[in-house]
């Protein structure tokens, strides 16, 4: 017989022919952080610093506490002016020794040629002495910045032939990241009995922070760093051994 189905049985769920699939909700991703936006060197950033000698402070206070936060920095603009600017200014007090050291070398030179009165043109010699070295005072600047861009664009080929440069970094942010650096170096260098090693020291760190800022190994780095210092060694010792034996054979 068949079952008859009862007045308080329930009946079975109808069944839905055209239900749509149902999906599982979507799971909520949170959007990639991005990458914080670096600002210019303190000495360049004159929104957050407007003050002067508050983005001087500002370039000690970074080298100090992150000296490779300065190579990361660098390539955030552009132009060699405000290293060139920022180089001179750390560049007085070498400025002032070397000022001092030409007067008192021109005034011995100057009392040595008035004593030999009876030699022709040692008046004339006293009289341009003093020309002479406020002219090569006059052109530090010049020398400073080509001492800049010459040793920046060094560590840059040399870089480059240790198999480091990167795409996207050119050779004037090598030549700006050299010109930051090298000032604080070169105060260091003023360090007495510390000086040269403050200076071999402060090379490798201009290596570190030129791999860092391109991207590179950091060996590469400091190999291009020391190669120009390398090759003026072997050439020094190359004079010293060649130099006599050339006046030996033509004696």
């Amino acid at each position: 017989m068949s079952e008859i189905t009862g007045p308080n049985e329930a009946f079975p769920p109808a069944i839905q022919l055209n239900e749509p699939p149902r999906m599982p909700p979507p799971i909520f991703e949170p959007p990639p952080a991005s990458a914080p936006t670096l600002r210019p060197v303190p000495f360049e950033d004159l929104e957050a610093l407007p003050s002067f000698w508050s983005r001087v402070g500002g370039m000690f206070r970074m080298v100090f506490s992150n000296p490779m936060e300065l190579f990361d920095r660098v390539p955030v603009t552009e132009g060699l002016g405000a290293p060139w600017r920022f180089l001179l200014l750390l560049s007085i007090p070498i400025f002032l020794i070397l000022a001092l050291v030409f007067f008192l070398l021109g005034m011995g030179l100057m009392f040595a040629a008035l004593e030999q009165v009876g030699k022709g043109g040692s008046k004339a010699l006293a009289a341009a002495m003093p020309l002479i070295f406020g002219v090569i005072l006059l052109l530090m600047p010049l020398f400073t910045f080509l001492g800049m861009v010459i040793g920046g664009a060094l560590n840059h080929f040399f870089l480059w032939m240790w198999g480091g440069l990167k795409p996207g970094v050119g050779a004037s942010q090598s030549i700006r990241a050299y010109g930051y650096a090298s000032a604080f170096i070169q105060i260091g260098g003023l360090i007495p009995y510390l000086g040269i090693l403050v200076q071999l020291a402060g090379l490798v760190v201009i290596g570190m922070g030129l791999a860092r800022m391109h991207k590179t190994d950091t060996w590469r780095g400091v190999c291009a760093v020391l190669t120009p210092i390398f090759l003026l060694c072997c050439c020094g010792i190359l004079a010293a051994i060649s130099i006599p034996a050339i006046i030996a054979a033509t004696r």
